[in-house]
């Protein structure tokens, strides 16, 4: 891969494998870990099924921090450019999902900071702007709520504090533990995910006192 440009070319030719090979038992049936594996080994196909199994999922996670489509590809683009430049130096991934959505998320930061979209301040802290939607590709949250319980969740989260309402996504829309959410948001400590995300909870009980039915919900999605 000589340069970025030719990601979106070489992506769309190992995709069409990918389609080829899916009746045919291909990677998609496959878990992450062996698909990250499959990639490393040097298959194309591998690195599509990545691509089309994740792209779409950072692009929505990238859209709650900026409303700006473009620079938000531009970070999905780099951070799959900077896994095949960095193949050789990769190893196995403990979660595929973790590590490809902390490359994002500090790359998507960077990028806002050079366009000055985001004001930094050593910290994400207050000064972001990241706005939780409640996607379609959030199955399990969004195939559980009506579409006015939705709006009145999306409401109440993004009341929160900017750091609050990124843990609720990473930790419910996103699936992430607590230990993969420690590494996303640069926490020095598990324990601090966990306190945050207590905290964010324990403020949206408040927001949604009158709507117990969505609480009800997110205690189910807590295991």
């Amino acid at each position: 891969m000589s340069s970025q440009s030719e990601l979106g070319g070489f992506l769309h030719k190992a995709n069409e494998n990918s389609h080829d090979n899916h009746n045919a038992g291909g990677l998609s049936q496959h878990s992450d870990s062996t698909i990250w594996i499959e990639f490393l080994q040097g298959s194309e196909q591998a690195l599509a099924t990545l691509f089309e199994l994740y792209a779409h999922k950072l692009f929505n996670y990238g859209k709650q921090f900026t409303t700006d489509a473009g620079i938000i590809n531009d970070a999905v683009q780099d951070v799959f450019y900077q896994l095949i430049k960095n193949k050789a130096k990769l190893g196995a991934a403990h979660s595929v999902k973790y590590y490809l959505f902390s490359c994002f998320r500090r790359r998507l930061l960077r990028l806002l900071k050079q366009h000055k979209k985001l004001v930094f301040d050593g910290d994400f802290g207050e000064s972001g702007n990241f706005q939780l939607t409640v996607s379609p590709d959030y199955h399990g949250i969004n195939t559980s709520l009506t579409l006015d319980q939705k709006q009145i969740l999306e409401n109440a989260c993004n009341k929160l504090p900017v750091r609050q309402r990124e843990i609720l996504a990473l930790y419910f829309f996103e699936g992430l533990t607590y230990v993969e959410i420690a590494e996303v948001m640069e926490f020095s400590q598990v324990k601090s995910a966990r306190k945050l995300l207590y905290r964010a909870l324990s403020s949206l009980g408040v927001l949604l006192e009158k709507h117990r039915d969505i609480l009800k919900v997110l205690q189910v999605f807590m295991g």
